[in-house]
């Protein structure tokens, strides 16, 4: 349960970090994104997920912990990009993230 926790904080903050990230950056230049909200946001929120990883490892091993939330992220990250940010979301990365959560799954266990 506790793992599951982590994993959901990690995931949700990384995966809005990058949104976020992804939307300010994009057609920007260096003097527009130093002063856009959403690039310190984002980055916030990215340092937030890292946070949590590190925490994480306190309590599992990182055999367990990196594989799982790199997994989940990897999906929800591809997801949100295809809902968000209007990126394809083709045959090919669905099964990229098949792939990804049989090999976290095997990783895991």
């Amino acid at each position: 349960m506790k793992l599951a926790a982590f994993a959901l904080v990690y995931t949700t903050l990384a995966t809005l970090g990058l949104v976020v990230l992804r939307r300010t950056l994009a057609d920007a230049s260096l003097e527009e994104i130093v002063r856009a909200p959403g690039f310190y946001a984002g980055g916030a929120l990215y340092a937030a997920s890292f946070a949590t990883f590190l925490v994480s490892l306190r309590s599992f091993e990182v055999l367990t912990v990196f594989p799982l939330f790199s997994g989940i992220t990897y999906a929800s990250v591809t997801v949100a990009a295809a809902l968000v940010l209007d990126e394809q979301l083709t045959a090919s990365r669905l099964a990229g993230i098949a792939f990804v959560a049989v090999g976290a799954v095997m990783l895991v266990r």
